[in-house]
């Protein structure tokens, strides 16, 4: 398997675990700033580390390029999750 299979499958999971974790803690607690926080940090770690992982294999601009992919996915993720927990924040009540 290639580099590429290994960056686009850390992406997948880093927006599949982080919103599962927000919206499961705000369908059971009704808090919001927990679910936020709690999805935040669980990002936080998975694109921390999977950049760590993308610029100690390459330099230049393949470094730069995933890195600016996994920073842009990491807020894209983020406001994603945000706007999602405050449409079940208004519904509830």
């Amino acid at each position: 398997m290639s580099y590429d299979f290994y960056y686009w499958l850390i992406m997948g999971i880093g927006f599949i675990i982080p919103n599962l974790a927000g919206v499961g803690l705000m369908w059971k607690t009704q808090k919001l700033l927990m679910s936020s926080v709690v999805s935040l940090a669980i990002n936080l770690i998975i694109f921390a580390a999977a950049s760590l992982w993308w610029a100690s294999l390459f330099v230049g601009f393949p470094r730069t390029f995933g890195l600016a992919g996994y920073g842009i996915a990491f807020v894209n993720i983020e406001v994603l999750l945000l706007f999602t927990l405050i449409i079940m924040r208004k519904k509830s009540t």
